[in-house]
């Protein structure tokens, strides 16, 4: 595909391990959402509907209708189910939605912080992209309220959390006024133990 505004974007996955999401939740302002219904009704969406992503495959632009829209594809905090329905009594299962598109007219209002370098951008990319609310009003601030905080990995301590600690030991041991010690041997306690 031919670069837009100078910037490449991409329909197809750049990468063997990228799978594509079946299904995801395109959340358009108010005003704009009228003209997706409209063409949805008509049956002819791949006409006035046209979405283009960049090769991070998570922001992008949204032609709609002639007009542009700019576009995160961001992980919601938890996965919504998708049903179908063909007589209104039995419902078909068909995805598991966990992506939403969000488009605004503005691009700084879905900007992410890319003041960092690409290493530490590649770290915190999935933390850029994790939408903090619900698809919902009542699942505002969801994950912050709901989901308690991930432990770390390494339960050790750092080497300078450890040098600290140390130090602060050695102080206060020079600081006493009387120190005691016992040098006690296993064998004299396992003697003890048995009795």
């Amino acid at each position: 595909m031919e670069p837009i505004n100078n910037v490449q974007y991409t329909s197809e996955p750049t990468s063997d391990e990228f799978e594509a999401e079946g299904q995801f939740i395109m959340r358009v302002p108010e005003d704009r959402a009228e003209t997706i219904h409209e063409a949805i009704r008509d049956g002819n969406v791949h006409k006035k509907l046209s979405i283009a992503l960049k090769e991070d495959l998570r922001q992008g632009q949204v032609w709609l209708d002639g007009s542009m829209l700019y576009t995160k594809l961001v992980d919601l905090p938890s996965i919504v189910e998708s049903y179908k329905t063909t007589d209104k009594k039995n419902f078909y299962k068909t995805a598991d939605i966990s992506q939403m598109l969000i488009c605004t007219e503005k691009p700084e209002e879905i900007e992410c912080k890319s003041s960092e370098s690409e290493e530490e951008a590649a770290n915190k990319q999935p933390q850029t992209y994790m939408y903090p609310h619900g698809i919902t009003r009542p699942l505002k601030n969801v994950s912050r309220r709901r989901f308690r905080k991930k432990m770390l990995n390494n339960p050790e301590m750092p080497a300078t959390d450890i040098a600290k600690e140390l130090k602060w030991l050695l102080i206060t041991d020079s600081q006493a006024m009387d120190v005691k010690y016992e040098i006690i041997n296993e064998s004299d306690s396992s003697d003890h133990s048995s009795v």
